[in-house]
């Protein structure tokens, strides 16, 4: 047996072990405390995700935050966690996703499958299944999950690049993932090369840094960090003390009783500061189209065909080629412009155009964060589409551009060719200022 597959399964019997304790257990990070509502709220639940379960699935929950509270889960989608437990995040994804969802488990462990399962079929839920197998090979097809979750599992795995891999290769293009993990640094090598460190979710963490550079290598991009919670040293020495979580207590069984409160204080304090539990956010890049001009030219046609305005058209080519098929975010963007380009009665085109640069400069994306990019980026499409429509036309309003040619064929011409013009310089200011395909990701 290699040593990859001595770490799995010593982990393996570890929680095995643990979830068929009477006393059950915090696994790594939660709570020190005895009381099951006041470890799940530790983690980041709420009491009303508690309350309505018909299982003990929270009771069982070895997670180190909740995975689902930063993410964008919705209605339809497709959810994977990894490491999935006793179930109890699959449950509520289960609810966020509704009947038309679909949620998969993955887990190495036979006990937590066999738990998983029952506490799935006690909720009445039909649309949960779990699967056994390692993280590192994940039995799911490549590109069907719109959403990869996990709660203080991949810091257990000997080869994180491999998880981070499999994640990308899972995912849709333009899926997401939001994981809970710990992380450390600064750790004396006596403290990881302990066997029951990795159990206990320390031996094998990696720090930030390594987290998030893992994450980009595979492929994925967005990447950052949610939230973090920092353990002070009265809860990672209450760790020690309860034995609640799988590894710690083996770590000082062996030890004379006179030595354990000491090398609990020495332990305790090297990991004060150098041991947290982070949420770690992703996304994988959308496969971009290509276009020659004429099949932009022929799309545009269509989209007028089906009543959309020369804005929704623009937004629409943007979306599209970095893989989005969808009308309510057209609809949704092409209403953004008005604001973000700082022009006033200006065409169509150009608000949408501007509501792009705006999009993936940082203000309409995910993470809602501004970008330093932005206004520049705005004030050189502007200067350009100014420059544009001096030379052919009054100014750069509707009325200004198309008159009263509004809505002929002359009209659509004229806004045609400019669509196809600004979506262009679109793409190539996106480009002149850092915003590559891998980097937008859609």
């Amino acid at each position: 047996m290699n040593p990859n597959e001595q770490i799995r399964e010593m982990v393996s019997t570890a929680y095995g072990k643990a979830i068929s304790s009477t006393v059950g257990g915090c696994g790594c990070g939660c709570s020190p405390q005895k009381e099951k509502g006041s470890i799940i709220g530790m983690a980041g639940y709420e009491t009303a995700d508690i309350l309505p379960l018909n299982s003990d699935a929270a009771a069982s929950s070895f997670g180190c935050g909740n995975p689902l509270a930063f993410s964008g889960v919705k209605e339809g989608d497709t959810v994977l966690d990894l490491g999935s437990g006793a179930g109890f995040d699959l449950i509520l994804a289960a609810r966020k996703v509704g009947p038309t969802g679909r949620i998969i488990g993955v887990d190495m462990t036979e006990a937590m499958i066999a738990k998983a399962r029952e506490n799935i079929s006690k909720e009445g839920l039909t649309n949960v299944e779990v699967r056994y197998g390692l993280i590192e090979n994940l039995p799911v097809e490549s590109g069907s999950v719109d959403w990869v979750i996990s709660n203080c599992v991949i810091n257990l795995s000997p080869e994180k690049g491999r998880v981070f891999s499999e994640i990308h290769r899972v995912l849709k293009p333009g899926g997401q993932m939001l994981v809970s993990d710990i992380v450390a640094k600064n750790l004396p090598d006596w403290f990881r090369q302990d066997t029951q460190a990795y159990a206990a979710c320390v031996g094998g963490a990696i720090s930030e840094e390594d987290y998030l550079a893992g994450l980009r290598e595979a492929g994925m991009n967005r990447v950052e960090v949610k939230n973090r919670f920092v353990y002070d040293a009265s809860q990672i020495q209450s760790f020690f003390e309860t034995g609640e979580i799988p590894g710690l207590k083996e770590m000082i069984a062996g030890e004379p009783a006179q030595n354990r409160d000491d090398l609990i204080q020495q332990m305790t304090m090297n990991a004060v500061g150098n041991v947290w539990s982070a949420e770690f956010y992703a996304k994988k890049p959308a496969e971009k189209m290509k276009r020659s001009k004429d099949e932009t030219i022929h799309r545009m046609i269509q989209l007028a065909g089906n009543k959309y305005n020369c804005s929704q058209i623009m937004m629409s080519l943007a979306l599209e080629q970095r893989g989005h098929e969808n009308p309510g975010l057209v609809r949704a963007m092409s209403g953004l412009g008005l604001g973000c380009s700082n022009f006033n009665e200006t065409c169509g085109v150009m608000t949408s155009a501007a509501s792009i640069l705006a999009w993936y400069g940082g203000k309409g994306a995910d993470n809602e964060a501004e970008s330093e990019k932005l206004f520049p980026m705005l004030q050189e499409l502007g200067e350009w589409f100014r420059q544009k429509t001096a030379s052919k036309f009054k100014g750069t309003s509707c009325t200004d551009i198309v008159g009263d040619q509004a809505g002929t064929p002359a009209g659509k011409q004229i806004c045609g060719a400019l669509i196809f013009e600004t979506y262009n310089k679109v793409n190539e200011i996106l480009a002149a200022y850092g915003f590559t395909d891998k980097q937008m990701g859609g």
